[in-house]
């Protein structure tokens, strides 16, 4: 019987259930559900806020464009083209 404990196999075989009662309760702990869900609050916050300020600066870009178009005159030979 005392062989048995010598076996490093018994030991890992015995370390990987303790492993994963372990972490099948700390998956559902109420803290770890929490955890996760202000995570994931907090990721889509940060994708919508980076949305928000590129359609800013694609915005200021495209009125850079349209001003630099006028002061060379292109804007009203597009408006010409358009209207004929």
């Amino acid at each position: 019987m005392l062989k048995v404990f010598k076996n490093q196999k018994v030991w890992l075989v015995v370390a990987g259930a303790a492993g994963g009662a372990v972490l099948k309760a700390v998956l559902k702990a109420k803290k770890t559900r929490e955890l996760a869900v202000s995570g994931l609050a907090k990721g889509m916050k940060l994708g919508s806020d980076a949305k928000k300020v590129f359609q800013d600066m694609k915005d200021e870009a495209e009125d850079i464009c349209y001003d630099a178009s006028v002061e060379a005159g292109i804007a009203e030979e597009k408006a010409e083209e358009k209207a004929e």
